[in-house]
């Protein structure tokens, strides 16, 4: 079994309130539990008797004191006593059960905050979704880091993740940027094979003016394009040859971002590749789920309280919405999922209700397995970016920004060089990572260089900090020929203050915060809380003392509380897909 923590102390409250409400003679669905902001108000809070008083015609407050009473019964030692405040029952936990939590983490190490809510699950993450022959934006950077973080946050809680990645690299845009990439090199006198000289970055940033050109100047080259774009679909040997060579740029300059943002996915699925059997599931399934339209082939959603889309052009080529006909199928027969999440702009959100639909009519077997994680936009704090008027912001771009800004903070002194830019490639992905996933995933993000860089807010670099700040401390006590006086000094009952009692009842809740993360799809639930444990434990830091502290004891208890902290913060970020530094 792996570890769950909090999960059972949540669960043997649960209990004791079903059991007192059962006495009652009371009748409860559910018991809702959450942790009060407010410490002072316990570590649980029930607020059943609101539920209840309108039914039985009595005031909140009398039912949460009647609960309480018949509560106070069947509490355990791991729950110190309960208050009944207002209409809600509050439960504090006992000091005993806080510090054998700071045992358990000393123990579980890494794999504190596992479960076991998803055991069994097969999840397909798709994510990413770039299309070749542009560079990669900042928008497709947040389903990157998202789409990461969720495939962490999905293991932790045992499921088997399955990394999928569905890339454009067939359609208009490719017929763009060629066209429009050719067109730049005649200007300036060079052909394709003096482009094969420049780098990964300058290639991709070539592709990505050509299709900009290519965009602006669509209209007076229509026929040209189109036609292009049409032997491209058609696989000609005059086109393909130049289009295999510029996709393949694409992709290596694809694989290197993933690899700075530590991301490997199991497999590559393209457009080129399913548009044919898009297209041919489409066709087999009409009059069935799709129908004729003014030359095209639709799906009618309105039957559906959905809307009309077309899945085929009246030329015959498949849309993005007749290619995921043959997508599905093919990322099926590949990892049989429970559950395909696709993490996607929020713009496309009635594009996908119009997919499903469609999917589930043609195979039933895919009803309920796939979902939309709807992602709001990215902007960079001060501009407006169009893809198709070349106002973008790169990653790659992004990234130099950010780190830039961080080599500024990072202190040099008795670091060699490439410790240094260790230290700030690190520092620069944590940034950016932790900016995009501490806002909700629905939310837009307005992204702040000098924000994400931060020392001292809520930011990548303060938990990095925050982290080595512990490491050093336990390094300096030497701790692992201390191990057995750390442990047993968990066992102990020291006279503790609020600083050190804040950072205990918060620590033990991690657990329940991954299994939350990974049931509402938001990632940001874990940054909230590693922001909260950093901000309790340099409270505690500022105000007393750990090595130099008035007992052997009360050290003792302060090197377990540090060690405990960096562990869960190391997990926390872990979990977000940042890497830790042990000094900064």
């Amino acid at each position: 079994m792996r570890y769950t923590g909090d999960r059972m102390i949540k669960e043997e409250i649960e209990n004791v309130i079903r059991k007192a409400v059962t006495e009652l003679d009371f009748a409860v669905e559910e018991i809702p539990l959450e942790h009060p902001e407010n410490t002072e108000y316990g570590d649980y809070s029930c607020n059943v008797a609101f539920g209840l008083a309108k039914e039985l015609k009595k005031s909140p407050k009398e039912i949460a004191e009647a609960i309480k009473s018949k509560s106070q019964s069947s509490k355990s030692k791991s729950i110190e006593h309960i208050e009944a405040v207002g209409g809600f029952v509050n439960f504090f936990l006992s000091q005993e059960y806080l510090l054998q939590e700071l045992q358990s983490i000393a123990k579980q190490k890494d794999k504190f905050g596992q479960n076991e809510s998803l055991e069994k699950k097969k999840i397909m993450i798709e994510f990413a979704h770039p299309n070749t022959h542009k560079e990669l934006h900042i928008g497709h950077m947040r389903t990157l880091i998202t789409g990461e973080a969720l495939a962490r946050i999905f293991a932790a809680c045992g499921a088997k993740v399955f990394r999928a990645n569905y890339q454009g690299d067939i359609g208009p845009h490719v017929a763009k940027a060629i066209w429009g990439t050719e067109k730049l090199l005649e200007e300036q006198s060079k052909t394709w094979n003096d482009a094969e000289s420049l780098d990964l970055a300058e290639k991709a940033h070539l592709l990505g003016e050509g299709y900009v050109k290519g965009n602006q100047e669509y209209e007076e080259n229509k026929q040209e394009v189109d036609d292009l774009n049409t032997k491209l679909y058609e696989k000609s040997k005059e086109v393909i040859p130049l289009y295999r060579k510029t996709r393949q740029w694409s992709l290596n300059y694809f694989n290197v971002l993933y690899k700075r943002f530590d991301t490997k996915f199991d497999k590559l699925y393209f457009e080129s590749e399913v548009a044919d059997a898009g297209k041919q599931i489409v066709l087999k399934n009409m009059r069935k789920v799709f129908e004729k339209s003014q030359g095209a082939v639709i799906f009618d959603g309105e039957k559906y309280g959905l809307h009309k889309r077309v899945f085929l052009t009246q030329g015959g080529n498949p849309t993005y919405e007749g290619k995921e006909m043959g997508l599905a199928p093919l990322q099926y027969k590949d990892f049989r999922f429970d559950l395909n999440v696709h993490v996607v702009a929020n713009e496309q959100a009635d594009y996908f209700k119009v997919v499903f639909k469609a999917l589930e009519l043609v195979d039933r077997k895919f009803k309920g397995r796939e979902y939309h994680v709807s992602m709001g936009m990215v902007q960079l704090a001060g501009q407006k970016m169009s893809s198709r008027t070349g106002v973008v912001v790169t990653v790659d771009g992004l990234l130099d920004e950010v780190k830039n800004s961080l080599r500024k903070l990072v202190t040099t002194k008795g670091l060699q060089q490439k410790e240094i830019e260790a230290i700030a490639e690190v520092g620069t992905i944590a940034a950016v990572k932790y900016s995009v996933l501490k806002t909700d995933t629905k939310s837009n993000v307005v992204f702040d260089i000098a924000n994400s860089v931060a020392l001292d807010g809520n930011s990548g670099p303060y938990l990095l900090y925050t982290y080595a700040r512990c490491r050093s401390i336990v390094r300096k006590a030497d701790i692992t020929t201390n191990k057995s006086m750390l442990l047993r000094s968990s066992r102990l009952s020291p006279d503790l203050s609020k600083e050190e009692m804040d950072i205990l009842r918060l620590v033990y809740q991690f657990p329940e915060v991954v299994q939350e993360a990974a049931e509402k799809y938001s990632p940001n639930l874990i940054c909230n809380f590693a922001f909260d444990l950093a901000q309790k434990y340099n409270t505690f830091y500022n105000t007393h003392r750990v090595l130099e502290a008035e007992t052997d004891e009360q050290k003792q208890f302060r090197l377990a509380l540090t060690a405990a902290t960096a562990q869960v913060i190391s997990n926390s970020l872990h979990l977000l897909g940042i890497k830790t530094l042990e000094r900064m």
